[in-house]
């Protein structure tokens, strides 16, 4: 029998994470054979911006993830972020095409259709994911699977997510560098959230933020389904970058100075306690208070965090999501992260650790990896190939394709 073998990637701004997973024979649970890891190079802020850079060091990933797993890896499925990602919303109607007024597969497909067209043409375009959010059949709102219902009108609210074309094809061009098809793609965070999220906190309402790099990104999630997403434009790097000038260093000092010292509360720290170059830079004898660092990571975490929330008022859920926020990313597991969270969003808030994996990730591998692992698992639910968030219907699976086909 073949294995059932699912190979993500994700190219990130930090780093290159490739994952190799294997469906459980119960069919319950991914076992995760190899994970790939590799700095990441030729990238700013989730684009690629140097091929060659970028081939090599996926190549570095995914030879690393080919050793760890002992199985060959010729095609992946590639994770997508960064602020060449843009979301909006579309409605559609049409009218019930059958007689007797049953609502078809067919119907929906218009519907969307629809939808479609009243997005912005722009051939720099193209729709990662076309999630509809709510289905209204005549007058009754909140349905949704219309399928098999009846009535005479169909009306669609569809979450659009879209990225650069360009920087697409970058991303396939990098993937062809390196020896590799991609097989399809999806929007980072949507993917962390199949990894780390439970259908009880997306019935309830739900925030996921994924702290990357180069930007943070986000999908909000209201009975089950995804209701809002985007990118935020700052990351861990914009931090490192601050640092890098309050302490007059260069940034790799400064990510290591991070690393080290960082918290994004002072709390009970000592007022008296410093920083010294030395431990860091041979031979130098500047020194710095702590509480300047903390200052520094707090002020551009506050940025990041009053964005959130002009996000989260757009669709009018400041403080009104009951399963809180959820945070993933590498630049999430700084210290305090989780109580600045709390502070500044003023909702729940907890470090997301994927579950259901064998064998499971530790506290610090987790976070950084939900993204690529949440792709396998994306693949391993049959989302692969549709155009929403959520278990799609059979009838849904062509769709992708056929909105593909109206890309120019």
């Amino acid at each position: 029998m073949a294995r059932n073998i699912i190979t993500s990637l994700d190219i990130g701004t930090t780093t290159v994470q490739t994952v190799v997973a294997e469906r459980n024979r119960e069919g319950e649970g991914l076992h995760v054979l190899g994970v790939g890891m590799a700095p990441s190079a030729g990238v700013r802020r989730g684009a690629v911006v140097d091929i060659a850079e970028a081939s090599a060091a996926v190549r570095k990933s995914v030879d690393a993830a080919r050793r760890a797993s002992g199985v060959p890896i010729k095609s992946v499925w590639l994770s997508v972020d960064g602020a060449h990602v843009t979301v909006s919303s579309s409605r559609g109607v049409v009218a019930v095409s059958r007689a007797d007024q049953e609502i078809s597969p067919e119907d929906v497909r218009r519907a969307l259709a629809a939808a479609e067209t009243f997005i912005p043409k722009n051939q720099n375009k193209e729709i990662l994911h076309m999630i509809p959010r709510d289905f209204k059949v005549d007058r009754e709102a909140g349905i949704k699977d219309p399928v098999g219902m009846h009535g005479v009108r169909l009306e669609v609210d569809a979450l659009i997510i879209e990225c650069s074309a360009p920087m697409l094809k970058n991303m396939f061009k990098c993937a062809e560098a390196a020896g590799l098809r991609i097989e399809d793609y999806v929007f980072a965070p949507l993917a962390a959230g199949e990894a780390v999220l439970t259908k009880r906190q997306k019935e309830l309402g739900v925030m996921l933020v994924d702290i990357g790099g180069g930007a943070s990104s986000f999908v909000v999630y209201e009975e089950g389904a995804p209701v809002h997403a985007g990118v935020i434009p700052i990351g861990g790097n914009h931090i490192t970058g601050d640092v890098a000038i309050g302490f007059r260093t260069h940034v790799d000092i400064a990510e290591d100075i991070k690393r080290t010292y960082g918290i994004c509360l002072a709390g009970d720290m000592p007022k008296r306690e410093v920083i010294r170059l030395a431990e860091f830079i041979p031979e130098s004898e500047e020194t710095y208070s702590r509480r300047e660092l903390v200052e520094i990571i707090g002020a551009r975490l506050q940025d990041l965090f009053e964005l959130l929330q002009k996000e989260l008022r757009k669709i009018n859920r400041v403080r009104l999501l009951p399963a809180g926020v959820v945070l993933v990313g590498g630049s999430s597991l700084i210290p305090g992260m989780v109580a600045m969270t709390r502070q500044e969003i003023g909702l729940p808030a907890e470090q997301g650790m994927p579950y259901g994996f064998e064998p499971a990730p530790d506290e610090i591998q987790g976070p950084q990896l939900a993204a690529a692992l949440g792709v396998a698992r994306w693949v391993a639910n049959g989302k692969a190939g549709g155009i929403d968030g959520h278990p799609q219907p059979t009838w849904w699976r062509p769709l992708k394709h056929w909105f593909r086909s109206l890309m120019p």
